[in-house]
């Protein structure tokens, strides 16, 4: 025979918690769980109004159908949010059951309190990142119909630079300072919205055999006539046997090449004396290991933690875009972009596994 003994056992299995009330809403009950979530004792709580007892309310609480259970005989579900002892909105689930004596009417109501927040959570997380994939897809599309009407102003500009020549000189001259400013802004907006369709690419790898130091022998030759024009002295250190590993070899150089050009542009604008950006390569512990080392100022302090954050930049015409691009296309890669900086250079690792 199931007796009242077996069903508070029973109850006080559950990890969830669970509290009876009688008609008048006075706790008869209480399992561990709900004693220990709502850091109160039997003593004290038992025999107690529940909203008083568990909630700290003085009237009945909002979310509460126990009296629509007791008119009703039939169970309710109703879900809330609650601040909790973390300090979080905790979303709970909260069943109601009547209890039915040997009379046939409802002489107590049986509550079941389980945590949902986990699942909220998971659930607002999913939701965010839906949302943000969404706006990725849209963002693309409208850097990508940005660059047509940037392409006409770019042409527009060139014909109203040709036409000065008609304006005598003081006006040609004011004409073409508008004009130039103009056609830096929208070459900026152009290089812009072309590095965030680069950005919304860098995940997606086409994956080949590449040998990462045959990329940046080929990046420094391309970047050789740019390094001459500001005397910047490259010297590459890169280990002579070939590595073979699978990667997008068009995303490594589009990463490399960035770091490079930013440290060219670190050294130009420090003004630094027999600039020189050092490119080493090596194979350390089944990884292949690539620095770039240039004698530049350093980053200061205050924004080493923000030069990966997209859109954050110190140059006058950057975009933001560009250190947060390398390390995308690397983590694509399973690899890992770091540095250190101080007042003597700045050093850029790559790091990316071997097969």
């Amino acid at each position: 025979m199931f007796s009242r003994y077996h069903f508070r056992s029973f109850l006080e299995t559950f990890t969830d918690p669970v509290w009876a009330v009688n008609r008048s809403f006075r706790l008869i009950y209480m399992n561990p769980a709900a004693l220990t979530k709502f850091s109160v004792q039997s003593d004290y709580a038992i025999g107690k109004l529940c909203h008083q007892a568990l909630f700290e309310n003085a009237s009945a609480c909002p979310f509460c159908t126990l009296q629509q259970v007791f008119a009703s005989g039939k169970s309710v579900h109703v879900n809330f949010t609650m601040l909790d002892i973390d300090g979080r909105n905790h979303v709970y689930s909260l069943t109601n059951h009547p209890l039915v004596g040997s009379s046939g009417e409802v002489d107590y109501g049986l509550a079941i309190c389980v945590d949902k927040s986990e699942g909220a959570d998971l659930f607002a997380e999913i939701s965010r990142l839906q949302g943000l994939a969404a706006m990725g897809e849209y963002s693309a599309e409208l850097s990508h119909e940005i660059r047509n009407p940037l392409n006409s102003i770019e042409i527009q500009m060139s014909l109203l630079q040709r036409m000065a020549n008609r304006f005598a000189a003081a006006e040609a001259e004011a004409f073409l300072k508008v004009v130039e400013v103009v056609r830096a802004e929208s070459q900026r907006l152009n290089s812009l919205a072309g590095d965030f369709l680069q950005m919304q690419k860098s995940r997606s790898l086409t994956l080949s055999d590449c040998d990462p130091f045959a990329v940046v022998k080929k990046v420094a030759v391309i970047l050789h006539e740019e390094a001459l024009s500001h005397k910047i002295e490259m010297c590459l250190d890169l280990k002579n046997d070939p590595v073979v590993l699978r990667a997008d070899c068009e995303k490594l150089q589009q990463a490399f090449m960035n770091l490079m050009k930013n440290a060219f542009e670190a050294l130009v604008e420090a003004e630094v004396r027999n600039p020189c950006l050092k490119i080493s390569g090596r194979i350390l512990k089944n990884q292949v290991v690539v620095s770039f080392t240039d004698n530049g100022p350093g980053i200061p302090y205050a924004r080493q933690a923000k030069i990966f954050d997209l859109f954050y930049t110190t140059k006058a015409c950057g975009t933001g875009i560009g250190l947060h691009l390398c390390r995308d296309v690397i983590k694509a890669h399973d690899g890992e972009l770091s540095f250190v900086s101080d007042e003597n250079g700045t050093i850029f690792k790559v790091i990316l596994p071997l097969p």
